[in-house]
């Protein structure tokens, strides 16, 4: 989900043109009502560790500040702080030598089974789709992530992996064809 709904826009976008010229009361209520989606984002992002996802806010915020006076308005404030959240995670993730992961807790929501042969059989199909995913490139992984486990517009995939909205269509156009081969065809629909 992006991290504020686009119909606060024109508040946000107040906020960011007021903080650009100094105005740290507006940069504190932008912050405020940012803060919290942008967390949730960043602990996603950093596989739950609150530590390293509070760095991450905490890095943002410096950006927004830092860059305000370089906003150029009529874009989504949103959009812009999810892809600074998106890129500093990935930042903190390259400088650990890791890669952001797709766990369990991101695969998409799949009913709770009534029996513990339910159960079993949930779990195998899980650990099947994040195994077909990580064997996709990161690009494709990153933006079925974002697609599909967060819900995410191709819009403000764009903005999250600065690219453009052909291009994210693209990704998950070439991944869903390589999970069509790479997912068991009881997993997968176009079969």
């Amino acid at each position: 989900m992006p991290i504020a709904p686009n119909n606060n826009n024109e508040q946000l976008t107040s906020w960011l043109l007021a903080a650009s010229e100094g105005d740290q009361s507006a940069f504190r209520q932008l912050a405020q009502t940012l803060g919290p989606r942008m967390y949730g984002l960043a602990a996603r992002l950093c596989d739950g560790n609150s530590a390293v996802a509070q760095d991450v806010v905490q890095e943002v915020l410096i950006k927004l500040w830092q860059q305000a006076p370089r906003w150029q308005s009529g874009g989504s404030v949103a959009a812009f702080a999810s892809r600074l959240v998106y890129t500093t995670a990935m930042d903190h993730h390259r400088r650990k030598g890791s890669t952001i992961s797709l766990s369990a807790d991101d695969a998409p929501e799949i009913p709770e089974p009534e029996t513990v042969t339910g159960q079993i059989e949930q779990t195998q199909t899980r650990r099947q789709l994040l195994g077909a995913l990580s064997q996709l490139p990161e690009r494709q992984q990153q933006a079925v992530a974002l697609a599909y486990f967060h819900e995410y517009r191709a819009q403000d995939i764009a903005t999250a992996l600065g690219t453009t909205e052909k291009a994210v269509e693209s990704l998950l156009v070439r991944a869903r064809k390589s999970l069509a081969t790479l997912l068991p065809a009881s997993l997968n629909p176009s079969s």
